[in-house]
């Protein structure tokens, strides 16, 4: 089993070629995680997975929980969200 702290070259190279792209991408990454896989091994849940039947899975709960934090925080006001996209709708609606 991988070390899931590992990043490969090839996946930091798409990365730094994204942002020298000025193309915005997350810091949060999904680890490769058996939990992960068990979730179509058995056709659960995070929540629905045991942690007797599943290695890490406390850590396969939190990378998920981070990684929707950072979602929901770029799509929050100044980052596209809702409000910005009415304010400019009402913009253009008014010319």
């Amino acid at each position: 089993m991988g070390n899931s702290s590992i990043r490969t070259r090839g996946l930091a190279h798409i990365q730094n070629g994204l942002i020298g792209a000025g193309i915005p991408v997350l810091e949060t990454e999904l680890n490769e995680r058996d939990a992960f896989k068990a979730v179509f091994s058995f056709q659960q849940t995070l929540d629905g997975l045991s942690a007797a039947d599943v290695p890490n899975l406390d850590k396969a709960r939190l990378n998920v929980l981070e990684f929707r934090h950072e979602v929901l925080e770029r799509i929050t006001v100044g980052q596209g969200g809702r409000e910005e996209i009415e304010n400019k709708t009402s913009v253009a609606g008014a010319a």
